[in-house]
């Protein structure tokens, strides 16, 4: 038997799930093994939560990581993963946008943490990229930075770009940034990943001029293309990925 499936433990939660009970679905996982416990949390991540409604789902994830943080957090993160993919999830449920009110406290900035990191790989769109960052409470450019910078994606790139605007005085901020970047690429043999850092790294060092980042660059911009890559997103994958 799978340790991620128990027979016994499932057709209870089940029963749970169809009454609505979220106390008695907390009180019955409070009495279970550690074995169990384990059993029961793949289960309501992998199973239970994958056709619920948006409402459901996110007064599940809102009561369970109340409760059982440590436990939960990531559990749920992964769990409205493919929903928010596929659309059947939304940061703009009302349900989210309670759960994100829930964890604005100081004391949940670990949760928040662990459902950025969960979630921004997987944003298309930079606009949802930055209302995810808002509702969050990571406003800091900085604090953003550190996150994109954990991130691939052309999504996060053109976004990082955007952030790193609010730090352009600080010219030794930057061009650490793109050390950074070219230091990912050094880790990456091969691969659209690799020349992804590497060009946006060459990018960022005419974008913001900054003659101390050496190295031979391969990504030649005109003037013209510099004007519109922090607000049209189509124009700067164009130019991000030209090479």
């Amino acid at each position: 038997m799978s340790q991620n499936y128990h027979p016994i433990v499932y057709t209870r939660l089940r029963q749970l799930f169809a009454a609505g009970d979220w106390e008695a679905l907390i009180a019955y996982l409070e009495g279970l093994s550690n074995a169990h416990f384990r059993s029961a949390g793949n289960m309501i991540g992998e199973r239970l939560l994958s056709n619920v409604t948006a409402d459901v789902f996110w007064e599940v994830a809102r009561r369970l990581i109340a409760w059982q943080p440590k436990a939960f957090t990531v559990t749920m993160a992964k769990a409205a993963t493919p929903r928010l993919v596929a659309g059947t999830l939304s940061f703009s449920d009302a349900g989210f946008l309670q759960l994100a009110a829930y964890l604005s406290s100081d004391e949940r900035i670990i949760d928040r943490q662990k459902l950025l990191l969960q979630w921004l790989p997987i944003i298309s769109e930079p606009q949802t990229m930055e209302r995810l960052f808002d509702l969050l409470h990571v406003s800091e450019p900085r604090r953003r930075v550190d996150f994109l910078l954990r991130t691939d994606g052309l999504t996060s790139a053109f976004v990082l770009l955007r952030t790193l605007r609010f730090e352009e005085h600080d010219r030794e901020y930057l061009t650490d940034v793109c050390r950074q970047l070219l230091r990912r690429t050094s880790t990456l043999s091969s691969g659209h990943a690799g020349s992804l850092f590497f060009n946006l790294a060459s990018l960022l060092r005419t974008y913001f001029d900054l003659p101390d980042l050496r190295g031979t660059f391969s990504l030649a911009l005109q003037p013209y293309e510099l004007s519109r890559l922090d607000t049209d997103f189509d124009t700067f994958c164009r130019i991000v990925t030209k090479v």
